[in-house]
């Protein structure tokens, strides 16, 4: 009640006026020489372009005045029907806007919009990290150097346990009796050298007896 009393309805009123006039110069050239020619025959002069902005202009500026008057009544216009109207002529009026001001942008590849499309037409099985190949590249060189660290591990037990061995020999004790072909050979080595003793004894024996022999005769 406050608000109505201190809003002061001449400004208002002049605001509306200044409006009405803008409106009336608007439309002076579409209603000068009313009685020579049709709006038919006026709108087919124009371009299709320009045709389009001047029905939307048309059917925009007559529910507007429809909505001012109905405020003017104190008939809330936003539960009128004229409201409804008036949204539907604001979306062709954005789809003329479109069409004269196209978004550039659009030209422009959304980068990944385009990856998003291009890995959902791959298989599952080619979705490979971009690094797949460093990676790769990564674990051979590791698997190369860990089989040449095996190698070279080999090559020293197997070296350790030669020298363990010819240690080993080094070390060993002969028992006798357990000596191996090496003590044999040797028993052999001494029962000949016995047996050619036993020999010569019993040539010089025999060859004196020979000669006691001869000298009794």
């Amino acid at each position: 009640m406050s608000d109505s009393i201190d809003s002061d309805p001449k400004t208002t009123l002049e605001t509306l006026i200044s409006s009405l006039s803008t409106v009336e110069n608007s439309l002076e050239s579409l209603l000068e020489n009313e009685g020579s020619s049709t709006w038919s025959e006026k709108v087919e002069k124009l371009s299709m372009m320009d045709r389009a902005k001047m029905d939307v202009l048309v059917s925009y500026t007559v529910n507007d005045l429809i909505w001012i008057y109905l405020k003017l009544k104190g008939v809330d216009p936003e539960k009128h029907e004229v409201t409804g109207e008036l949204d539907r002529i604001k979306t062709y009026y954005t789809k003329i806007k479109s069409i004269e001001e196209p978004d550039t942008r659009r030209n422009k590849i959304d980068q990944s919009a385009a990856h998003r499309f291009i890995k959902s037409s791959l298989p599952r099985s080619q979705h490979l990290p971009p690094t797949s190949a460093a990676q790769l590249a990564a674990q051979q060189a590791q698997n190369a150097v860990a089989e040449q660290e095996q190698e070279e591990s080999l090559r020293r037990l197997s070296k350790a346990g030669r020298f363990r061995f010819i240690e080993k020999e080094g070390r060993e004790t002969i028992i006798p009796g357990q000596g191996g072909e090496d003590e044999d050979m040797e028993e052999d080595d001494d029962a000949g050298t016995e047996g050619e003793g036993d020999d010569g004894v019993n040539a010089e024996e025999f060859l004196k007896g020979v000669e006691e022999e001869m000298k009794g005769q």
